[in-house]
């Protein structure tokens, strides 16, 4: 059951991180703050996605 709670928020922090990169491909933000705060939410979610496999690798290899 926990693996897939994480693998469903880890595809809605993707599907988020993906939203956040388009819009700043449709030019979306319109100062530098802006951007900065995208970038910052991309960076962000790359951590957390990052953080969540290392705990999905964690609980893997204490069920074995």
């Amino acid at each position: 059951m926990i693996d897939q709670t994480l693998e469903l928020l880890m595809s809605q922090i993707e599907e988020r991180r993906k939203q956040i990169i388009e819009s700043l491909g449709d030019g979306s933000a319109k100062t530098f703050e802006e951007y900065r705060y995208a970038a910052g939410m991309v960076r962000g979610l790359l951590t957390t996605q990052s953080l969540i496999a290392d705990l999905a690798k964690r609980m893997e290899s204490m069920d074995d």
